[in-house]
């Protein structure tokens, strides 16, 4: 073989070798089929199925629904100049829907909720997240069965992918009125202070935790996103009591509760369902 021959052929090989290498690495960042909790962007999903009730007055009609949530941490990369589009697929039906956000530059996460009524039953839920930040793209689907969510199972939930690094324990109320009046008038409205015990899970000791940040976010059924509750740090033995005000509540309604507790380099979600009291 000439040494002209030789060389084109070594071209041709390290050519078709970074090929391959690139073609390996696109389909690893585009489209696993699992989650990856460990990845660029860990995800967290799980689904709460409830009874939502639509139209008013004797129009009203009580329907299921399954509440999705999405929880994303950004890992390796910083939460700036972020962009993320989220969405879900139902197999064998026309439900979906997108919602779009961006990493919380503090707590680095970012967390989407999702309602669908009347879920089909025996169907497959795909949710899929696309992430820009800093000049990385990323995107990834986790699939699961859909949550049973009917007049006979209202209460399920499912967080077979949600990790249990940090976990809520519990969550109390209490209600008052206080009066917002002021020039010697009145003006009374209800008030709902929630508070929230968070900690540390069974993955983790308590000794990662102790004085680093934790918070405690919120979200009601109508609202586009979370509302920040309180911010705090745990003690340690790895836990953290967080009090937030809810001011003119509406009774009845679901309250979701998002803590965010940071161990190490990370970020981990704990996630709780409770019904408004007050």
């Amino acid at each position: 073989m000439s040494r002209t021959t030789r060389g084109t052929w070594k071209t041709w090989r390290a050519v078709t070798t970074a090929l391959v290498i690139l073609l390996c690495l696109t389909a690893a960042g585009a489209t696993p089929a699992t989650a990856d909790p460990g990845g660029p962007f860990a995800p967290n999903v799980d689904q709460h199925c409830a009874i939502q009730n639509s139209g008013s007055g004797p129009m009203t009609t009580a329907i299921p629904v399954d509440r999705i949530t999405l929880n994303l941490e950004t890992v390796g990369y910083p939460p700036t100049d972020s962009t993320i589009t989220a969405s879900y697929t139902i197999s064998g039906s026309a439900k979906a829907g997108t919602a779009n956000g961006t990493f919380d530059i503090t707590k680095k996460n970012a967390t989407f909720n999702f309602s669908v009524s009347n879920p089909p039953p025996g169907e497959t839920l795909t949710v899929t997240y696309q992430v820009w930040v800093h000049g990385v793209y990323y995107s990834n689907f986790v699939s699961a069965p859909l949550a049973p969510c009917t007049w006979d199972n209202p209460t399920y939930v499912d967080a077979s992918t949600w990790n249990n690094y940090v976990t809520v324990n519990g969550i109390s109320q209490l209600c008052e009125t206080v009066d917002i009046g002021f020039g010697g008038r009145h003006a009374y409205i209800r008030k709902d202070t929630v508070t929230v015990n968070v900690a540390h899970g069974p993955s983790y000791g308590p000794s990662p935790y102790a004085g680093r940040p934790v918070w405690a976010d919120y979200w009601i059924v109508g609202q586009k996103a979370y509302t920040s509750g309180a911010s705090g740090f745990f003690d340690t033995d790895g836990k953290a009591t967080l009090s937030f005000v809810i001011l003119a509540p509406t009774t009845g309604a679901e309250l979701d509760v998002l803590a965010s507790g940071q161990a190490g380099s990370h970020t981990f979600p704990g996630h709780s369902w409770a019904t408004i009291t007050c």
